[in-house]
């Protein structure tokens, strides 16, 4: 049995933080530029309607401004209507330079 010459220690990396990979990938590529708006999309959809709306809720897409949501019910979607600009100006002060301009729920 042949020996197992000895190399020296080296100690493991630290391994990254998903948040920071994610923001690096981002930001190098203009196609994962539109996934990092819609994560934070989905961050202040969460934070803004809570657990249980947002439980009722998932949005489709983001385009030309427009926030595409499908609901579980026509209740829910009657619902969110009456209260949708409210919804707005609340994801308008979290988001910053993204704009919502309309939110259709389907």
């Amino acid at each position: 049995m042949k020996k197992r010459l000895d190399h020296a220690y080296n100690p493991p990396r630290k391994i990254p933080k998903i948040d920071s990979v994610l923001s690096s990938v981002v930001s190098s590529s203009p196609e994962f530029g539109k996934l990092g708006v819609i994560m934070a999309i989905l961050n202040a959809w969460k934070e803004t309607l809570g657990e249980k709306l947002s439980g009722v809720t998932k949005i489709i897409k983001y385009e030309n401004s427009v926030l595409y949501v499908k609901v579980t019910s026509s209740a829910w979607r009657n619902e969110f209507y009456h209260i949708e600009d409210e919804i707005k100006s609340n994801l308008r002060a979290r988001l910053g330079k993204i704009k919502i301009t309309k939110i259709m729920f389907v």
